[in-house]
């Protein structure tokens, strides 16, 4: 089988040819699953901003960690893919190992979102069963999201295209879809089953534990937990800029209406963006590709994926439209501010994901480790802000 490679040297029509057939499909699945996450959001969107506004600080944050945690997952085992350290398995060991050190690591950064949504919201009564619904999501989604990665970079590897330019949108997609669902689906089973919550939870634990049992965790391991730890840590505190902001113009955002829907699809498409220049600067790096920091085929590239960008954002309102139709019973149109302004966001974001790639490597740091999650974090926070500035223009 030929090893895909990312191929700093591409040809415009290589380039255009892989941005609307590999990447394009798979950002309109990313797009179709993120409205599902969507619908749930904005039908439930009320509940939680009244009776669980910790949740509504936590939520932005939540998504953005799972989709950082297992991007660089991803990230992780493309890279490995690339240079023959892991077999294109699910049964190779390196599959098991990392999916319960990712596990580990994206149970910590969920105390943290956490504490700071107590802190700001003062609620004790609810305190306690925001933590224990958080918990028992978060092992779920962990389990769900661990395997989607190795699936994400192993099928296209078999298949000779470069899971570089699909694996992260896949998984940050998969994430904003299970989140919401799973999130809200243990809110209500703590409310109406709790013994039945109680068991999903008992469960979750033990199935850590299972991993826990079958992983050989090295000192090369130790090593990877501590620096992505460290990294979703320090991201996790600044992810919580998210949550403040979305919580303090919830009102905002719900008045709007078609941003409750299409939240999550802005804040995953463009941080999807950034995370596909993200993986293929960091696999460049390891590759020995990246000669000089600026060249014309990394502005050609980010200029294709701009377009992309652009077409996508359009396709997300005219999916928001019929989405907030068919769930919320109410007519919507075009927003000409954020068709039009969309595709600065992601180019800025593409550039920011690059920069990243090549500063974390001269620092020391692995960019596989922290590239995708920095920079689906500051996607996060300017994509929340983008949605508020453009709900106000239209509101």
């Amino acid at each position: 089988m030929a090893v895909v490679r990312v191929g700093s040297s591409m040809g415009m029509k290589a380039l255009l040819g892989e941005a609307f057939l590999v990447s394009f499909p798979a950002l309109i699945l990313c797009l179709l699953l993120d409205f599902f996450a969507g619908a749930f959001l904005g039908r439930f969107f009320d509940k939680i901003m009244n009776e669980y506004p910790i949740i509504l600080i936590i939520l932005p944050g939540l998504m953005d960690l799972r989709g950082n945690i297992y991007g660089s997952l991803a990230s992780r085992f493309t890279t490995m893919l690339h240079v023959g350290e892991m077999k294109p398995a699910l049964k190779d060991e390196n599959v098991t190992k990392n999916i319960f050190i990712y596990l580990l690591i994206s149970l910590i950064p969920v105390m943290i979102l956490w504490l700071v949504g107590v802190i700001k919201v003062r609620d004790p009564s609810i305190a306690v069963s925001v933590l224990l619904i958080i918990m028992v999501s978060t092992i779920f989604a962990g389990v769900l999201l661990g395997y989607s990665a190795a699936l994400a970079t192993i099928v296209p590897f078999k298949k000779e295209i470069d899971p570089d330019a699909v694996a992260a949108p896949i998984i940050t997609s998969v994430a904003d879809l299970i989140t919401i669902p799973l999130l809200v689906g243990f809110m209500l089973l703590y409310e109406r089953k709790v013994g039945v919550f109680y068991s999903f939870l008992t469960l979750g634990l033990v199935f850590v534990l299972f991993l826990a049992k079958f992983s050989k965790i090295g000192r090369r391991e130790r090593r990877i937990f501590m620096e992505v730890l460290g990294v979703v840590g320090a991201l996790a505190l600044l992810s919580s800029i998210s949550g403040v902001l979305l919580e303090n113009y919830s009102e905002l955002i719900y008045t709007s209406i078609i941003f409750s829907v299409m939240y999550p699809a802005v804040l995953d498409t463009t941080g999807n963006l950034g995370s596909i220049t993200g993986t293929k600067t960091s696999t460049r790096i390891h590759l020995g590709e990246i000669k000089k920091v600026f060249n014309w085929q990394i502005f050609m590239e980010i200029l294709v994926y701009t377009l992309v960008g652009f077409i996508i954002g359009f396709l997300a309102n005219l999916i928001a439209i019929g989405v907030v139709k068919l769930t919320l019973g109410q007519k919507v149109g075009l927003i000409k501010p954020f068709i039009f302004l969309y595709p600065l966001l992601v180019f800025m974001a593409m550039w920011i994901a690059y920069f990243l790639a090549i500063i974390f490597d001269r620092i020391g740091l692995d960019p596989d480790n922290a590239t995708v999650p920095t920079i689906t974090t500051l996607a996060d926070i300017f994509s929340t802000l983008f949605t508020v500035g453009i709900a106000h223009l239209i509101v």
